[in-house]
This record gives structure tokens, C-alpha cells and sequence, in this order.
């Protein structure tokens, strides 16, 4: 039962710091990104750039929320395993880190090509400079593209970082 419940809590305390990290990493990014492109010298007054921001976090935060299935199963496996306490804690780190990277990669790769197959698709709109102005409907218009974008890519990206899960060699009889 202790186990249980230390795994439980150790999962939900990566899951919070995890979200946490994810979250502010693409403000980052987002924000720096922006700021570069459009000159705005204020963006948190600008109610579409908002809109645009949330979109793209939580685009990119779901995406990334897909990790945790697999990595859960995958410290099950670990634990399976005759390992030190130190060698358990480089495992776990380990797949965390190769878990997270594959997540921000995807997730930031998925709202990039998003965000350029919209631009191609729509050459006579500026989106940049018309969040700039305060375009609330076009921030919303490529928000739920993204957050779309997302929801369809979530369970293929799901599938590839399962590829990556050590599951025990399975014998072959035939």
C-alpha cells in the first residue's frame, strides 16, 4: 500500500511540475517569438495576443500532457527490475528527460506547422500584425486551429513515445 501511495504521490508531483515547466516554457517562447516579430512593447495589454498565447499553451501543454501514460508505465516496468536506488533514480531520470524532450519537440513542431500552414493558406492576411492590432476573432480563429491541431495529433504522438517504453523481450515460439 505504501508503495502504491508513494508512486501515486511522486506521479502527481512531477505531473504538477511538469505542467508547471511546460506552461512557462512556452510563454517564453511564445513571448519572445512575438515580441520579435510585431516590435509590441506590451503585449500582456493586447487581449489578442492573450487569446493567442492561451491557445498555444494549451496546445502545446496537451501535447505534452500525453507523456504521462507512458511514463507511468514505464516506471512500473523499472521498478520490476533489481536496480539500485541510484541506478532507479538515473532510470527515472532518464525517461523523463527523453519523454519531455519528444513532448516540447512535437508539441512545438505541431503548433509551428500549424501556424505556417495557416499563413500559407491565407496570404492576404498579416495574422501577426492583425493580433497586434487587437484582431480578437483572428486570434481565435488560429488559437482554435492550434488547440484542433492538437487534439488530432495527441494519440499518434501518444504511440511514438510508447515505442520508446523497455518492455521485456517476449520469447518467439514460432
Amino acid at each position: 500500500m505504501s508503495t502504491i501511495f508513494s508512486s501515486a504521490a511522486f506521479e502527481l508531483l512531477l505531473s504538477v511540475l511538469i505542467g508547471i515547466m511546460t506552461v512557462f516554457l512556452t510563454k517564453i517562447v511564445v513571448m519572445n517569438f512575438y515580441v520579435k516579430k510585431t516590435g509590441e512593447i506590451d503585449p500582456y495589454k493586447n487581449l489578442s495576443f492573450l487569446i493567442f498565447l492561451s491557445g498555444t499553451i494549451f496546445s502545446v501543454s496537451y501535447i505534452t500532457f500525453g507523456i504521462m501514460e507512458p511514463l507511468t508505465a514505464t516506471f512500473k516496468l523499472i521498478q520490476t527490475g533489481n536496480y539500485t536506488f541510484g541506478t532507479l533514480v538515473m532510470k527515472y531520470a532518464q525517461y523523463i528527460g527523453m519523454f519531455l524532450l519528444l513532448g516540447y519537440i512535437f508539441s512545438a513542431g505541431i503548433v509551428f506547422i500549424a501556424y505556417k500552414m495557416f499563413a500559407f493558406l491565407t496570404t492576404q492576411l498579416d495574422e501577426y500584425t492583425q493580433i497586434k492590432e487587437n484582431n480578437v476573432g483572428i486570434a481565435i480563429l488560429i488559437s482554435v486551429l492550434t488547440i484542433v491541431t492538437a487534439m488530432f495529433t495527441k494519440n499518434p504522438f501518444i504511440i511514438f513515445v510508447e515505442s520508446f517504453i523497455p518492455y521485456p523481450d517476449v520469447p518467439n515460439i514460432m
